[in-house]
């Protein structure tokens, strides 16, 4: 309204020109908020925004099917050996296969140690010792004793060779014996238990002992047989030698020896030998050269054939 009574009077007062523009008044004092307007449209996609931060894992999903068999890997390097397992039942005894070729023989093992002694047996019956036969040998022969009877009673024949012709006179001849077992000792001589032929004195012999004597010069013939068997517990193989010694010394020619090669073996020794004396007195003895054998019937018969 006022407005409008500004406007007449202008009008009324200046018909032909403009009135002046009057100062600008006060702000007037705001207005009412008003209605809210139409959602306009859509605008442009604005530019991606940074990425956010990871999210929490999701849960495990559902085992899915079994997929193909794939294709055989290659053979992996051989494991280390397992644990021996259990033994097993014994199987079957199969046939016996063909006896094979014998082989050849080994290297005798080392000696074992002697058993111990054996009880000692009971005491055998006493030997009886006879004369049987005497014969007379051709001259230069070797003297001869054997027994025809036993151990227990034995029977000595002798075959005495003839000297050479010559002035006559008693021959001079001893025999002894010993029917007995007698063990044998390493460097032992023999002991000779009876004197069953004894002619003239220049030999002589103490019945039960080893040593022969003789008293005179001159040639003589010694004549040694024996049965020798290895004793139990004797190595084996081993040799064992009857020697004839002259006052502790070896006469030449006057060894017998055998190589045994199992215990309970049995062997005959036997020597004949010419020998001469030229001093007086001699001891005549029969020396075993190792121990572990038993000897039987042993006989020694010296002769002496000259001067």
């Amino acid at each position: 309204m006022e407005f409008m009574t500004g406007l007449s009077r202008k009008t009324a007062g200046c018909a032909d020109r403009p009135a002046p523009t009057g100062a600008t008044g006060a702000t007037g004092a705001a207005g009412e908020r008003g209605d809210q307007g139409p959602r306009g449209d859509q605008g442009p996609e604005g530019p991606a925004g940074p990425q956010g931060p990871q999210g929490q894992p999701g849960g495990n999903g559902a085992t899915g099917p079994t997929g193909p068999t794939g294709p055989t890997g290659p053979t992996g390097a051989t494991g280390p050996t397992g644990a021996t397992g259990p033994a097993g039942e014994a199987g079957a005894v199969g046939a016996t296969g063909a006896t094979g070729e014998t082989g050849a023989t080994g290297e005798t093992g080392a000696t074992g140690e002697t058993g111990a002694t054996g009880e000692t047996g009971p005491t055998g019956a006493a030997a009886t010792i006879r004369i049987g036969t005497v014969t007379t040998g051709d001259p230069g022969t070797e003297a001869q004793v054997t027994n025809s009877g036993s151990d227990e009673d034995a029977v000595f024949d002798f075959v005495i060779p003839r000297g050479e012709p010559g002035g006559g006179g008693t021959p001079e001849v001893l025999a002894t014996v010993d029917p007995t077992a007698q063990p044998t000792a390493a460097g032992g001589a023999l002991a000779f238990t009876d004197n069953p032929l004894v002619s003239g004195t220049a030999i002589s012999h103490t019945a039960g002992s080893t040593d022969v004597v003789i008293s005179r010069p001159g040639i003589y013939q010694a004549s040694f047989s024996g049965s020798f068997t290895a004793d139990a517990g004797t190595t084996i193989p081993t040799t064992l030698l009857t020697t004839l010694n002259q006052n502790g010394a070896a006469v030449t020619g006057g060894t017998a020896r055998h190589t045994f090669t199992a215990t309970g073996e049995t062997a005959e020794l036997t020597f004949s030998v010419p020998f001469q004396v030229t001093a007086t007195p001699v001891n005549l003895n029969v020396v075993a050269s190792g121990a572990g054998f038993t000897g039987r019937d042993l006989t020694l018969t010296v002769i002496r054939l000259g001067d």
